[in-house]
């Protein structure tokens, strides 16, 4: 998340001071409303970016929660009892290869 923001900051300000490099070819009002449309664009496309980043996550995690209920469930119907966060931990790692990061 803070990545993103430092991108979509250095893009802002690349936009806004590139333009000073060089000379003026029109009136002001016309670069102006240039530079302000670019730097629109910027911020859109890393709004947009950072609302799709953060929806994948949450698809993620709303995944790995309903791994998480089903393995619990399955456990105690087999066993009478609901396992550890480190039987659990251990599932998870054995099936999935890497460690949960959801514990409910």
């Amino acid at each position: 998340m803070n990545r993103q923001r430092i991108v979509v900051s250095a893009l802002s300000a690349l936009l806004a001071l590139g333009p000073m490099a060089t000379p003026a070819l029109a009136d002001g009002a016309a670069g102006t409303r240039n530079l302000l449309l670019g730097i629109g664009a910027a911020v859109g496309i890393g709004v947009t970016n950072y609302n799709h980043k953060k929806k994948i996550k949450e698809q993620e995690q709303l995944q790995e929660h309903r791994r998480q209920a089903s393995y619990r469930q399955y456990f105690y119907n087999k066993y009478g009892y609901y396992p550890s966060e480190q039987q659990y931990h251990d599932w998870y790692y054995r099936t999935y290869g890497v460690n949960p990061t959801v514990t409910h």
